[in-house]
C-alpha cells in the first residue's frame, strides 16, 4: 500500500506541476474520420531493468528510446503502461506528448506497487486503450529486458486471439549485468549468488515473429526508432 501510494502520489505531483505550468490536459475525444492512427507504449519496469549493461542503465536507456518516439513528426495519438507485478496506465491516449514526457522521469522500478513481470496484464490494458478509442488502426510497442518461457506462452496465446500490431524492443544484453542496489553492492537471489539478468534474445524474437510483428534490440543509434 505504501509503494502503492508513492507511486500515485509522484504521478499526481507531476501532473500537478504540468497543470501549474500552463493549460490543463484532458482527454477530448475526436471524431474517427480525423483519427488516423495510434500506438501504445508498454514498459516494463521490473527489477531487472536497473542493470547497467547498457550506459547508464536498461531503464534510463529505455526512457530516452521513448522520448525519441515521442519526439517524431507522426499524426498519431499515444498511450502509456508500465508494470512490474501488475500494470497501471500511466496515460491514456493522447496527443499531447508534453504529458507523457513529463511523467517518464518518474517511472522506475523502486515505485511500483507488486514488484515482479507480468507482461500479459500490461499487453491487455494496451489493447484496451486502443479498443476504447475507436481508432481504426492501432499498435502496442513493448520495450523488456525479459520474459519467461511461461510468459511468452501466455502471451503468444493471447496475441492469437485478438487482432493488434506489434512490435518488441529488446533492452539489454545476451551476457547480462548485475543489479546494483541504493545501499551500495548488488541483488543476490536466495543462495547468496549475485542475479545477472540476460536478455532472452531469441524468445523475444521468435514471440514477436509468431504474432506479425518486428523485433528490434535497442541500439545507439535510431535505428530501432525508426
Amino acid at each position: 500500500p505504501a509503494q502503492r501510494s508513492a507511486l500515485w502520489f509522484a504521478l499526481a505531483w507531476t501532473l500537478g506541476v504540468v497543470g501549474i505550468a500552463g493549460p490543463s490536459w484532458e482527454q477530448t475525444p475526436v471524431p474517427v474520420s480525423q483519427q488516423k492512427a495510434a500506438y501504445v507504449i508498454v514498459m516494463d519496469l521490473s527489477y531487472s531493468m536497473y542493470a547497467e549493461d547498457m550506459s547508464p542503465s536498461r531503464l534510463e536507456r529505455t526512457k530516452q528510446k521513448v522520448r525519441d518516439l515521442l519526439s517524431l513528426e507522426q499524426d498519431t495519438q499515444i498511450g502509456l503502461v508500465a508494470y512490474a507485478g501488475e500494470a497501471h496506465v500511466v496515460t491514456p491516449l493522447t496527443d499531447d506528448r508534453g504529458t507523457i514526457e513529463n511523467l517518464i522521469p518518474a517511472l522506475n522500478p523502486s515505485m511500483m506497487p507488486v514488484p515482479g513481470s507480468d507482461p500479459l496484464d500490461a499487453l491487455q490494458q494496451a489493447k484496451k486503450l486502443l479498443q476504447s478509442s475507436g481508432i481504426p488502426v492501432g499498435g502496442i510497442i513493448w520495450f523488456t529486458d525479459d520474459t519467461s518461457q511461461s510468459q511468452s506462452q501466455e502471451v503468444q496465446r493471447w496475441l492469437n486471439s485478438v487482432s493488434v500490431e506489434l512490435a518488441i524492443i529488446g533492452v539489454g544484453s545476451a551476457a547480462g549485468a548485475p543489479i546494483p542496489l541504493a545501499n551500495g553492492g548488488f541483488l543476490k537471489d536466495g543462495s547468496g549468488s549475485i542475479v545477472v539478468p540476460t536478455v532472452p534474445i531469441e524468445t523475444l524474437r521468435n514471440l514477436a515473429a509468431s504474432a506479425g510483428g518486428l523485433f528490434q534490440m535497442v541500439s545507439t543509434t535510431d535505428a530501432d526508432v525508426a
